[in-house]
């Protein structure tokens, strides 16, 4: 039974050990923060799937980390991410949301495009994911 065992252990490990070894090459742990309890908040938590944009009061872009920030009426903030660089941002003084179902509700996939007194919405921004913003204190 001893010759068993030591003959066998290694592979006996990695058969233990394996599920965990996957969970932890797949587990995409970006904590953003804390709840008031100590529980983290991940990323992925956060994230939303679509938004009315008939419901958006304002915005910025924080040219930083490529992220634009919409404004919503209740307060509500949500970050969007890009798959591609949105070069007219910054100069836009309003944004066009060009949904390709050809409703009022925006998602991954569907496309944002900065309009400003010069350009008439030559490069739109497709929408990569939306996350809600955390205020941070």
């Amino acid at each position: 039974m001893e010759e068993f065992f030591h003959k066998h252990i290694i592979k006996f490990t990695i058969i233990v050990t394996l599920p965990l070894w996957v969970a932890w090459a797949f587990a995409d742990d970006t904590v953003i923060g804390y709840t008031e309890h100590g529980i983290p908040v991940t990323k992925d938590a956060l994230e939303i799937k679509t938004f009315n944009y008939t419901r958006v009061r304002g915005w910025e872009w924080n040219d930083e980390e490529n992220i634009l920030t919409l404004r919503f009426t209740n307060n509500k903030k949500v970050d969007v991410e890009f798959y591609n660089r949105c070069w007219d941002i910054q100069y836009a003084s309003a944004l066009q949301f060009n949904s390709w179902v050809g409703t009022t509700f925006i998602g991954r996939g569907d496309k944002i495009t900065p309009m400003g007194w010069t350009n008439k919405g030559k490069y739109p921004c497709t929408i990569k994911s939306m996350y809600l913003a955390v205020e941070e204190d």
